[in-house]
């Protein structure tokens, strides 16, 4: 554990001990406490040493933003608060605290449809003891958001996750009429380009699936079903080599190698097209680039989007997908 996080474990230790007034506290009583609580909740069984506990002591009496302004005193060798009623955690916050504060709410506030949006204010009042507003005649920062059906399905999902609760889903995809019922064992949720998925188990298929939220229907708890947590990976992991939320199973990466214009690669090379990306090759027409990933829905569709700036130079059967895909849509305009 970082240092910095110790010492405010340390501080938190002799606030509650000073706070108990019914005791005397001596140094070393301090530093007894101090020891015993860094080896329950750490399993450090290294005490600190008498330097360490002074530094502490005055680093806590100092001013913020350094410390807390705490009215430590020491009589006849014992330590307490010169105001009983004071606590470190009572301190008020300082103007650059709320200014900060303030700026994290306001970046905040344009993710609506995430779960930690309806209790913002909540805790915000809870942990400031004051309401914010912005003092801003205008917005200086816009997040691109688009709201989407099936939205409203993200906080009782997310909530499930972490209640690791079996869920029952109503689900009807795009390709079919009729409304399917799925047993699910909710792993995580993903954003790509303006919609939310859910990656869960599914006790039909007994493997891992991608459900679209603006897909779901309906969606209950099943509380009585025991939660198998057995298949739930790295979530990074999981979608690290395709582009998107379209993974098929026994699928491999591959490497497939892209020529782009001059005008196009300095887009493309600011914004990679996937994480593995690299310029293998540049020159005053052109730079070539290799990728090391999984074709798919999400990976064609973004190499069609680059239009004419861009060239599959292999594998071959990426570049006959791109071609056929190409020569269909040129049929939609022939006259």
């Amino acid at each position: 554990m970082p240092k910095n996080k110790l010492a405010s474990f340390r501080y938190r230790v002799i606030n509650n001990c000073l706070k108990n007034s019914a005791r005397k506290w001596t140094r070393i009583d301090l530093n007894d406490e101090i020891d015993k609580q860094l080896y329950e909740s750490f399993g450090i069984d290294k005490g600190i040493s008498k330097r360490t506990f002074h530094y502490d002591i005055e680093l806590m009496r100092s001013l913020p933003p350094r410390g807390f302004d705490a009215p430590i005193v020491v009589k006849d060798g014992y330590y307490k608060y010169e105001d009983p009623a004071y606590s470190i955690d009572s301190v008020p916050l300082s103007e650059m605290d709320i200014e900060s504060i303030n700026n994290a709410v306001e970046l905040l506030s344009h993710f609506k449809q995430l779960p930690i949006h309806s209790q913002l204010s909540l805790v915000k009042d809870k942990v400031t003891g004051q309401v914010f507003t912005n003092t801003e005649s205008q917005p200086i920062i816009e997040l691109e958001y688009k709201a989407v059906k099936g939205i409203e399905f993200l906080t009782p999902l997310y909530q499930h996750i972490k209640e690791n609760m079996v869920i029952e889903i109503g689900y009807q995809s795009f390709k079919s009429q009729v409304h399917k019922k799925f047993v699910l064992h909710p792993y995580f949720l993903k954003q790509y380009n303006h919609r939310w998925y859910l990656v869960a188990l599914s006790e039909r298929f007994t493997n891992v699936g991608t459900y679209s939220l603006d897909r779901i229907t309906k969606v209950n708890p099943l509380p009585a079903i025991k939660y198998d947590n057995s298949l739930n990976i790295n979530h990074s992991e999981h979608f690290k080599d395709v582009i998107g939320v379209t993974l098929e199973t026994g699928k491999i990466s591959v490497e497939i190698i892209a020529s782009i214009t001059s005008s196009q690669a300095p887009y493309i090379i600011t914004k990679p097209i996937h994480d593995s990306q690299k310029v293998i090759e540049e020159n005053e027409n052109e730079i070539t680039i290799s990728l090391r990933i999984i074709p798919n829905y999400e990976f064609y569709s973004t190499i069609l989007s680059f239009g004419s700036s861009i060239k599959i130079v292999s594998p071959e059967f990426v570049r006959e997908e791109v071609y056929n895909i190409l020569k269909i849509a040129c049929r939609n305009y022939e006259v």
